[in-house]
């Protein structure tokens, strides 16, 4: 009776300092949430900060974009330049000027974007706004400059500088303005669209059964004197488990890690059930690149176990394949359907779809169309298929 005591003491302290480290580093994991993001580079990540990236490729082409589809406009409302020799060569060249500075600004901005971040909101847009009108201005002048060593006029200062300037900064004020907004607004745009599937992502994976939770605590509670190592191995699962379930990332992970944390979640079920859950693994070769999201597996395995394996008297016996295939990833979870309960119409239950639910959502979230979750009735037996990219990204 005292080893019995003793070991469930050595197991309560283990338990309590393992809770000890995980509220720890919870709690620095919100005070850098807090208070370590205004320290930290807010352009270290490519989507942070307030101003948008103008370093990256796409935001690259849509200023270029932009500047060509001004170029055309101009030269079409703007009589010939004298030293173009015809309308395509006038085309040529204002595209040439207005692409100048449109690139010169997105790489002005590029460049300083670090320093303009950590500004407030509106100095951060005065001062690009006032950055963009001085690289027009310069850009002009180095026109002029080229136009005369290219021998096209006879000084780098005509009598239609002032004019020429006035009439750059003039268009570039609206244009400035008008482009600001719109990148500005297309990027805080995107944050609260990435922000929201996060917080929605994380909703999703933080919905872990209360039952679940209380049923293992109980069978934990309950092998501590008969079999304490059981019982040790089962707190290490769980531990593991709401660690993973509790994480702030969608991590992509290989196929092998998400095969080890389902095959904890079996052990602690299996705790539980014990001989009512069967679970055959079928598991094919999946190549280096093969990943998913995190806790894609585990979901289909509790809706097996909620709706096939607790629902009969004498449990069930759940099938699990994976393969790889044509650059996808296939996932099958079969289980029995229950049997039919007396003056039923149907031979299945109406059953908690909650977890493939949020499974679903989840993959819609991460792959959009790419990713495809079905469910299907064979012979007293529900096959739930998931099918997704093997790289872990939208084709």
């Amino acid at each position: 009776m005292e080893s019995g005591s003793k070991i469930a003491l050595s197991l309560l302290g283990r338990g309590i300092a393992r809770t000890r480290s995980t509220l720890r580093a919870l709690r620095g994991r919100i005070e850098e949430r807090l208070f370590g993001a205004a320290a930290e580079d807010p352009a270290a990540a490519p989507d942070s900060g307030f101003l948008p990236d103008f370093c990256q490729g796409w935001t690259v082409f849509s200023v270029a974009v932009v500047a060509e589809i001004l170029a055309i406009i101009i030269v079409l409302v703007s009589p010939q330049i004298p030293f173009a020799e015809s309308r395509l060569g006038n085309l040529f060249l204002v595209s040439l000027f207005i692409q100048w500075i449109a690139l010169t600004s997105a790489a002005a901005l590029c460049g300083a974007r670090r320093f303009l971040n950590r500004l407030s909101k509106l100095r951060a847009v005065a001062l690009a706004y006032l950055m963009l009108l001085c690289v027009t201005w310069l850009v002009g002048e180095a026109a002029l400059w080229a136009l005369w060593l290219a021998g096209s006029i006879g000084s780098p200062q005509p009598e239609w500088n002032a004019y020429f300037h006035v009439q750059n900064l003039t268009v570039a004020a609206l244009i400035n303005a008008m482009a600001l907004r719109y990148f500005i607004g297309r990027h805080q745009l995107r944050q609260r669209t990435l922000s929201e599937a996060r917080a929605k992502v994380q909703a999703l994976r933080s919905r872990i059964r209360p039952h679940f939770l209380f049923n293992t605590m109980n069978t934990i509670a309950a092998l501590t004197r008969s079999a304490p190592a059981q019982a040790e191995t089962a707190i290490e699962n769980m531990a593991d488990l709401v660690r993973i379930m509790l994480t702030d990332d969608e991590n992509l992970v290989p196929v092998g890690n998400e095969i080890a944390i389902a095959r904890k979640y079996l052990a602690i079920e299996s705790l539980r059930l014990d001989n009512r859950l069967a679970v055959d693994w079928d598991v094919g070769k999946f190549p280096r690149k093969a990943v998913l999201p995190v806790l894609t597996l585990q979901p289909l395995l509790e809706h097996a176990i909620q709706c096939g394996v607790e629902p009969a008297p004498e449990g069930g016996r759940i099938t699990v394949r994976l393969w790889e295939a044509d650059e996808r990833i296939h996932i099958e979870v079969t289980h029995p359907l229950p049997r039919p309960r007396r003056g039923a119409r149907t031979p299945v239950p109406e059953a908690d779809e909650t977890a493939l639910d949020n499974l679903r959502q989840r993959l819609e979230t991460h792959y959009g169309t790419a990713a495809v979750l079905e469910t299907n009735d064979e012979a007293g037996r529900l096959k739930v298929a998931v099918t997704l990219p093997t790289r872990g990204e939208e084709p």
